[in-house]
């Protein structure tokens, strides 16, 4: 070999090889000296500035390495390789869609490597464009049969996409290549609650704690099947590992006060205060007369919405609305740990019904305010939050409820607040009465409802205010419910008053409407002999 094709192990690209190996070799800091060096002598050169990118990334330095890999591009467009790892970037930054953008040019440019299409359908994820992101997946998963990583994101997509049954093949895909992985087995476990196999899902949570007992998101999810179960007793330690979820919407709070697991408190001072959404506080806040029972002082913190309805518990020492400066108090609880500490069964939930009750003059505002409507007066709710996890399977369209809103002998009444309530501009005007406006808490919400005869809702808050009132109510349930409706079941043990709706099948509402509008019916007809008398 002549002297005249030997590379000089100081040149550009000898430096730019030498500190891909280092990066490789788990040495990002190393590669990133070399690196420097690399770019004096070469500074033109697209793949050295490419080699500093995902050195930079490797190193969790996403905005400068988003910097290098965009000069690489620059000076070659063609650089698939730059493109993805530039996605990776702006993905970490918190830029789905300009990664999403970077990672289809670089499918483009090369279709055949599979993790392009996958970091595509994890951009696509991140934009709620669940379709978009299962075509993508589907795509990466036919170039790697064999790699579990891409059937369990195939899984999730398509679980995202509300195509439950193909997300458990997905997961069962992957699972056969690589057995016992906790990650498969507790999305597998997810898919089949989904789809209303919650005794499966808690075989598939156990196999996964088997391997990983730390798993919190599995003690999470196996808590949640077991309470739709109606196992109570096995579920709420499980249920305590919710603080420890990634992502978790309610995170713990950090007090010096010891956290009460029901041990004797008489004489002091405890702090309850609510966590996650509004349903869960009304549920939960069944438990305070039973926490000043055992001789304490309570003291509740609950959302700015629910402080007016709250000041009139039974038990309650003083409410304050969350932000509001905290006293002092020796030991505290999160509402939803309250069922824990009371080791609530099936046979011992605390359902002294009302609990709850509007103030006074709220009461006699409301009764006064609907007294005119003719026949029987019934509330609608048909959406909850929209930011909801399962919003999309527990909210229907108001025109779902056209068969209803014919019953004959009822005025209906919209307690439907937030951005769904614009969508009673396409009914005929007059067919229901719009209070939204006037809702500006619960406290107001309360006094509608007793100024009612029944409630129609979906899973939403609304029904557990009905419940926690007293007041009859028919909830209208998505296939697989939430765990406090347990299974089956056309009562609740948490809410006597309630009657619960249960579709047959995964989004339709017809067959449990039509028995809604039957029992509407009977009620209307009641209703109006007694007017009669």
């Amino acid at each position: 070999m002549s002297a005249a094709t030997l590379e000089s192990p100081y040149s550009a690209r000898a430096l730019c090889r030498a500190a891909a190996a280092r990066r490789i070799a788990g040495e990002p800091d190393v590669a990133l000296g070399l690196l420097e060096r690399a770019i004096l002598t070469g500074p033109d050169d697209a793949a050295i500035w490419a080699e500093t990118g995902l050195t930079l990334l490797a190193l969790g330095r996403h905005g400068e390495a988003a910097a290098r890999l965009r000069r690489a591009i620059y000076l070659s467009s063609g650089m698939a390789e730059a493109r993805n790892a530039l996605g990776l970037a702006l993905l970490r930054q918190g830029a789905p869609g300009l990664a999403a953008e970077q990672f289809a040019e670089a499918a483009a440019a090369k279709p055949w490597v599979w993790n392009f299409q996958l970091n595509l359908g994890l951009s696509q994820q991140r934009l709620g464009r669940y379709a978009e992101a299962a075509a993508a997946m589907a795509a990466a998963v036919q170039l790697e049969p064999a790699n579990p990583v891409g059937w369990n994101a195939f899984g999730t997509a398509l679980h995202q996409a509300g195509r439950y049954d193909e997300a458990i093949g997905a997961y069962q895909a992957a699972l056969r290549e690589r057995p016992d992985w906790p990650d498969a087995l507790g999305n597998l476990g997810c898919a089949l609650r989904a789809v209303g196999e919650p005794a499966q899902a808690i075989a598939c949570y156990d196999r996964a704690l088997a391997q990983q007992p730390g798993f919190a998101q599995a003690r999470w999810n196996r808590a949640l099947a077991n309470l739709s179960l109606g196992r109570l007793a096995e579920a709420w330690e499980d249920h305590e590992w919710r603080w420890q979820v990634p992502g978790f919407p309610s995170p713990a709070r950090d007090f010096a006060a010891k956290l009460w697991n029901g041990a004797d408190i008489a004489g002091q001072t405890i702090l309850l205060h609510a966590e996650q959404g509004f349903g869960d506080t009304l549920q939960a806040l069944r438990y305070v007369a039973a926490v000043s029972a055992r001789g304490a002082k309570v003291v509740l913190e609950v959302p700015r919405e629910l402080q007016r309805l709250a000041l009139h518990l039974p038990g309650v020492h003083r409410v304050l609305a969350r932000g509001e400066a905290l006293p002092q108090f020796d030991t505290h609880a999160p509402l939803l740990s309250l069922p824990r500490a009371f080791a609530t069964t099936l046979e011992t939930i605390p359902a002294s019904i009302p609990y709850l009750a509007p103030p006074p003059s709220e009461t006699a505002r409301w009764r006064d305010r609907l007294a005119a409507l003719p026949g029987l007066r019934v509330g609608l709710v048909w959406a909850g939050r929209p930011t909801h996890g399962n919003d999309a399977n527990r909210s229907m369209a108001l025109s779902d409820l056209t068969p209803l809103l014919a019953v004959p002998g009822v005025s209906f009444v919209s307690l439907q607040t937030g951005p769904r309530a614009a969508d009673l501009a396409a009914l005929p005007h007059g067919t229901v009465l719009d209070v939204s406006a006037d809702l500006q808490d619960f406290a107001d919400t309360a006094a509608a409802l007793q100024a009612l005869d029944a409630l129609v809702s979906v899973d939403t808050s609304v029904v557990h205010l009905a419940g926690a009132l007293g007041r009859p109510a028919h909830v209208l349930l998505p296939f697989a419910p939430d765990w406090r409706w347990l299974l089956g079941r056309a009562d609740s043990p948490w809410y006597p008053s309630l009657r619960l709706r249960r579709q047959a099948a995964r989004g339709d509402w017809a067959a449990p409407l039509a028995s809604v509008a039957a029992a509407i019916g009977q009620h209307a007809r009641h209703t109006m002999l007694q007017q009669a008398a």
